[in-house]
């Protein structure tokens, strides 16, 4: 058992990476947190979404997870006393559809308010894949060529359209900010796996205890960074002026600047994420310190790029093999893998440490300013 939590009731097993787990969790003050673990259409190596269920100025649901999963968290609920249409809020961390596709269904059973971050419901419009999938660059180009090489189109099945016609309906009641209080909760925005992620942090009124993490902070696994983009005409349109500029919300440095933000809360605060909460028959409690580690590996993945990368320019399929040399990268599984070189290759050219050639190959320049850069998190 962890050192924050005083008590662990299982209250319905799961299978080996806790798919449809219940569990009461409470803390040293007495706080109760329930917990649902509910799978994600089709399978996916992060496991289940965990909800969370909670009183802070009423029952607060934290991230219902998929649409097809609605069934599973009624049921969960209803073990720890709890039911869909006592639920007065419901907070989404970000919108992917292993988060926010229940949403409808949590509201039209209850009459729940939507909270989501402020730039949740301008991109509602919008598929979360095609703002960052856009060729905007040449080391995008040099992506989707590859991607092509290797016989890689993005699908478009049915319960993705199904997902995207049901977020269009979502209505934000409230709109999140950076440091808002409300009750126990103190937000916290911190995009770069997705523009509109926030945390949620428990606070005693001496400090922090807990944090709901979302995708953004996750055990066992590095949660996908965001490529950078450039906002179409339309886009723009629909945003407000204060989120105009793409930098400020996708691309890997934003994303670790973000992290540095939960590593700030200090090593004794407890993260509940939105994945990997228990796999492979074990749970996976861990501390803010977790932010720190995740730095940490991006660091050394940076690191690793511009070694594979050489002074000599190497095509960006070879790069991002040498990189995952140890997966089988094939598929889903090598665009995965390629988008997440991407996302490195772009802070190292802003770096100035990596550059992209006329034949869109990678050469290093000899430089690693990137580390200065991590420095000033």
């Amino acid at each position: 058992m962890p050192d924050y939590f005083t008590e662990i009731d299982v209250l319905r097993n799961g299978d080996s990476a806790g798919n449809g787990m219940t569990l009461r969790l409470t803390d040293g003050y007495g706080r109760t947190i329930h917990t649902v673990a509910v799978p994600q259409e089709g399978h996916s190596h992060t496991g289940p979404t965990w909800a969370y269920i909670f009183e802070n100025e009423g029952l607060t649901l934290i991230d219902p997870g998929a649409e097809a999963s609605f069934d599973l968290l009624r049921t969960g609920m209803a073990l720890g006393g709890l039911e869909v249409r006592d639920i007065d809020r419901v907070i989404i961390t970000h919108g992917h559809a292993d988060h926010d596709g229940g949403v409808a269904r949590v509201i039209e059973q209850s009459g729940a308010e939507l909270w989501a971050h402020d730039i949740y419901q301008p991109l509602l419009p919008f598929d979360p894949r095609d703002l960052q999938m856009a060729t905007n660059s040449p080391i995008k180009e040099a992506m989707w060529t590859t991607a092509r090489a290797n016989g890689f189109t993005p699908s478009d099945s049915d319960e993705r359209q199904r997902y995207m016609a049901s977020r269009r309906t979502h209505h934000v009641g409230h709109p999140i900010t950076h440091g808002e209080q409300q009750g126990m909760l103190t937000y916290m925005h911190a995009p770069g796996h997705s523009p509109d992620e926030i945390c949620a942090v428990i606070g005693n009124g001496a400090g922090s205890d807990i944090v709901f993490t979302g995708d953004h902070v996750l055990p066992e696994i590095s949660p996908h960074p965001t490529m950078k983009t450039d906002y179409s005409g339309e886009v723009r349109r629909n945003l407000p002026v204060h989120y105009q500029d793409p930098d400020d919300s996708y691309g890997l440095l934003t994303y670790l600047r973000s992290l540095q933000r939960v590593a700030d809360l200090g090593t004794e605060v407890a993260i509940l994420p939105a994945h990997r909460l228990y796999n492979n028959h074990k749970f996976n409690f861990q501390t803010a310190q977790r932010a720190s580690d995740l730095i940490r590996f991006h660091a050394r993945r940076l690191g690793r790029i511009l070694v594979t990368a050489g002074p000599e320019p190497q095509p960006l399929e070879d790069v991002t093999r040498r990189t995952f040399e140890r997966r089988k990268l094939e598929g889903g599984n090598f665009f995965a893998a390629l988008t997440e070189v991407v996302a490195h290759v772009e802070l190292l050219e802003d770096s100035g440490d990596l550059e992209v050639t006329e034949e869109l190959r990678l050469r290093r320049t000899g430089r690693e300013n990137y580390q200065d850069l991590l420095r000033t998190l």
